[in-house]
């Protein structure tokens, strides 16, 4: 553990991107696919064969996924060895042709998953790694309709953790300083107009009360 935590690569992904609001579907497949390679890999070995992953993926542009062959498919390795076992390949490929049709239904892959809360990242307030949930009723909910679509290997748990990863659910620690922080960024993204006239207003009046939630 103590090498995760000191690892640069992995303190900057958990201080610049795990938890932030994703909305580009490259981007989106992208951590769809890590969550799926964590049965298989950690998150260390994935950040650190991340440009390996995108080049093998062409980016993760699912148009261009979704026409791999099979020989294509069987020639993704890393020293010799294939990148993920062949259910996993192949389920990143059925994927991409599901994504493809979801983009043409919903406008974007984006639309789509940030739909199921309403457009709002979601926010736990735990204070124990031990309290963090493997799965919720929310990503129970969304497993079940991708697998309905024809998704593979998008189990509850898979899903929770790719919720987590693209800021679809914020599960940093209250403790963490990235909890305040991507709390903090959502309330700015999502302030109305008409909260923006108070807030002006306010501070004209020299209100300068910051306990608010």
């Amino acid at each position: 553990m103590a090498l995760l935590f000191t690892d640069p690569l992995y303190m900057s992904f958990h201080d610049e991107e795990w938890g932030i609001p994703v909305h580009d579907d490259r981007k989106l497949f992208e951590l769809l696919v890590f969550s799926q390679a964590l049965a298989e890999l950690s998150w260390l070995a994935i950040l650190h064969m991340r440009d390996i992953f995108r080049k093998l993926f062409d980016q993760f542009d699912p148009s261009s996924i979704a026409q791999f062959t099979e020989k294509k498919l069987l020639s993704l390795k890393v020293n010799g060895n294939l990148l993920l076992s062949e259910p996993k390949l192949r389920a990143i490929v059925e994927n991409a042709k599901q994504i493809l049709k979801i983009q043409q239904e919903f406008g974007s892959f984006s639309n789509y998953c940030w739909r199921f809360v309403n457009q709002k990242p979601l926010r736990n307030g735990f204070r124990y790694v031990r309290q963090v949930p493997a799965k919720t009723p929310k990503a129970e909910l969304i497993s079940k309709d991708l697998m309905q679509r024809g998704f593979r290997c998008v189990g509850p748990t898979v899903v929770y953790s790719f919720m987590q990863v693209a800021g679809i659910v914020n599960d940093h620690l209250i403790s963490c300083f990235r909890y305040q922080e991507c709390n903090a960024d959502v309330e700015k993204n999502f302030k109305s107009p008409r909260s923006q006239e108070i807030e002006i207003v306010a501070k004209a009046l020299g209100n300068t009360c910051l306990s608010h939630d």
